[in-house]
């Protein structure tokens, strides 16, 4: 049976990139991106500059998505890694025919390929999704001599829908 086998430690980084990805995406990402522009443009054009509350307010606005939030999510991410069991430990993966299993200790849990409806691939991680909110997040760093090997079991066992639409080749 051919098999790969990694485990992964999630680190405060990783979890922040991923809410990053999870947050920032479709049409909340459009609108924050108005948001800020519009807040900016005003600013450059020079509304407000006679009223500092309504400067002060569109500072506000074009910090909000850029940098506020930001740093929230972070704050979120390293409290989330801090207090959450899980991640003080390695999980063990691994990947199969039959599909992907996750382990640390005496927990496991299986999910079919079939479960699989999204990968996701940044510069530094990769994301299978089981859910619309449910993830695997695999580091790439933690994958490094077998990161080939999971990308044939993709090409191998997803659909071409879900293998390539958001993996690198």
């Amino acid at each position: 049976m051919n098999e790969v086998k990694f485990s992964v430690r999630i680190k405060v980084k990783d979890m922040f990139l991923f809410l990053l990805q999870h947050s920032y995406r479709g049409a909340s990402l459009i609108v924050d991106v108005l948001i800020t522009a519009g807040a900016v443009a005003l600013l450059l054009m020079g509304f407000g500059k006679d009223n500092p509350v309504k400067t002060v307010a569109l500072l506000f606005l074009a910090l909000l998505f850029t940098v506020f939030y930001p740093v929230q999510l972070y704050l979120r991410a390293k409290k989330q890694v801090a207090g959450n069991a899980v991640f003080q430990k390695p999980l063990e993966y691994v990947l199969n025919d039959e599909g992907i299993t996750m382990s640390q200790e005496e927990a496991s849990e299986s999910f079919a390929w079939s479960d699989v409806f999204r990968i996701k691939e940044t510069r530094s991680l990769i994301m299978v999704y089981t859910g619309r909110v449910y993830a695997c997040v695999w580091p790439k760093r933690e994958l490094s001599a077998c990161e080939p090997q999971v990308r044939e079991m993709f090409q191998k066992h997803l659909t071409a829908k879900v293998a390539g639409r958001s993996i690198k080749k």
